[in-house]
């Protein structure tokens, strides 16, 4: 039979284990105690403006007191800068463009586009080392040791010079083409690629400053060539433009006429000084058969185009098409059109197509059937730069491109006008 051992304490054992027994009656008292009360809130619950992830984070914190301290600077300093950036203006695409475009181009060269990139901060290095000097100190240092390697080593960095100023120019396109897509006045992008990009590309051209002579006066054959093109393009828009296209046509035939018989003067202002001096003006009207006659009437066909072309390239206007036709036709033409013309335009314009209509003809890729062969010579790569685009991308580009057509016609028929009435040449005569 198994006997169970019997373990025996002495009195010390016996008094320690008792006293173990106390503290644990203690401790159990206490946890009782401390769950039959309510929780106490931690010293960060009443902070203002801390979250509940911030309080979670001040408690695991090994360093409560600092991190409450440096929470509340650092949102006392992003609250600065946040005001500070309220305060801050920022300039438009407009403002930027306009400032940096020196010349007024309409272009930024790389030159110009440096000193942006400069000024802003931009993370771009523009600058262009010398390396034709560097390897011709490489060849000197190198002369007796490596004279072949050395002319190696210049012809990569005269290479590495020319990559580095191609990606710069590239960059600068990049900036021209932001501005034209942002409708910023005069901005060109490199080539239309609609056609009402094409529509408007002549009197681009006219104010690139190639044209231009002495900066200001108009040249006449860019001129009769710029009215030329849109005549032959504004006719792929719908036959109710084939009376102003009939119109146009007619009248830049007299001013190459007269340009011609007056020894084709380079500008403008000498072949309108030339018709002058001959007694162009006759009493209340203008000679039948000079070019100062067809301008005055060709310019105001470009204030009727403009204004229809703004209200198709406004999408907040509710107005039908129709409507702003009407109102640019009664503000622009008729008041020097008799019964007959009035009832022929009218007529015409209340047939005016709808506006998704006329974007889309105004966004057509120019093609060989518009003959534009003699009129446009560019049109084969502004319809191959734009073979790629999806009916929403085109119609993007037609939109700005509709607007900057507006504008340059604009700033060209003001310009023609402002000659016209500094030599006193008007006539208000009806048709």
């Amino acid at each position: 039979m198994h006997r169970a051992t019997v373990f025996r304490m002495d009195a010390a054992q016996d008094k320690e284990i008792k006293e173990l027994k106390a503290k644990l009656k203690a401790a159990e008292a206490t946890i009782t105690k401390l769950r039959s009360s309510a929780p106490a809130r931690p010293w960060h619950a009443s902070v203002v403006g801390m979250d509940v992830g911030e309080q979670e984070v001040l408690e695991n914190s090994r360093f409560p007191m600092f991190r409450q301290l440096q929470s509340s600077v650092s949102k006392s300093y992003i609250d600065y800068i946040d005001d500070k950036k309220k305060d801050e203006e920022r300039p438009s695409v407009q403002q930027l463009f306009t400032k940096y475009d020196a010349d007024r181009s309409g272009l930024i060269d790389i030159d110009e586009f440096r000193d942006m990139v400069w000024e802003l901060g931009l993370p771009v290095d523009l600058s262009v080392p010398d390396f034709g000097s560097m390897a011709g100190d490489a060849a000197k240092s190198a002369e007796t040791f490596a004279s072949g390697l050395a002319k190696d080593t210049a012809k990569a960095a005269s290479g590495l010079a020319k990559d580095t100023a191609k990606a710069a120019s590239g960059l600068a396109k990049g900036v021209n083409d932001l501005a034209a897509s942002a409708g910023v006045p005069g901005a060109t992008a490199s080539v239309p690629v609609t056609l009402v990009g094409g529509l408007g590309s002549g009197y681009k051209e006219i104010l690139s400053g190639t044209s231009l002579v002495g900066g200001r006066d108009v040249p006449v054959e860019p001129l009769i060539r710029a009215i030329e093109r849109q005549a032959t393009l504004t006719n792929q828009l719908g036959g109710f433009m084939q009376l102003i296209v009939k119109l146009d046509e007619g009248n830049m035939r007299t001013v190459r006429t007269s340009w011609e018989a007056h020894g084709k003067p380079s500008t403008l202002r000498a072949l309108l000084e030339a018709e002058v001096a001959e007694g162009v003006v006759e009493p209340a009207r203008l000679r039948e058969g000079s070019a100062a006659l067809s301008l005055l009437w060709s310019m105001r066909a470009k204030r009727f185009w403009t204004t229809v072309a703004d209200g198709f390239a406004d999408h907040e206007n509710s107005e039908s098409s129709s409507a702003f036709g009407i109102r640019a036709y009664a503000a622009e033409l008729e008041p020097y059109h008799g019964f007959i013309f009035t009832r022929t335009f009218r007529t015409a314009l209340r047939a005016l197509p709808s506006r998704a209509e006329m974007l889309g003809n105004m966004a057509l890729t120019p093609s060989a059937s518009m003959g534009l062969d003699t009129r446009w010579q560019g049109w084969e790569d502004s319809a191959a730069a734009g073979e790629d685009l999806t009916p929403d991308e085109r119609m993007a580009a037609c939109l700005v491109e509709l607007r900057e057509c507006s504008e340059a016609t604009k700033r060209v028929t003001n310009m023609v006008q402002a000659q016209l009435d500094e030599l006193g040449l008007r006539d208000d005569r009806k048709l």
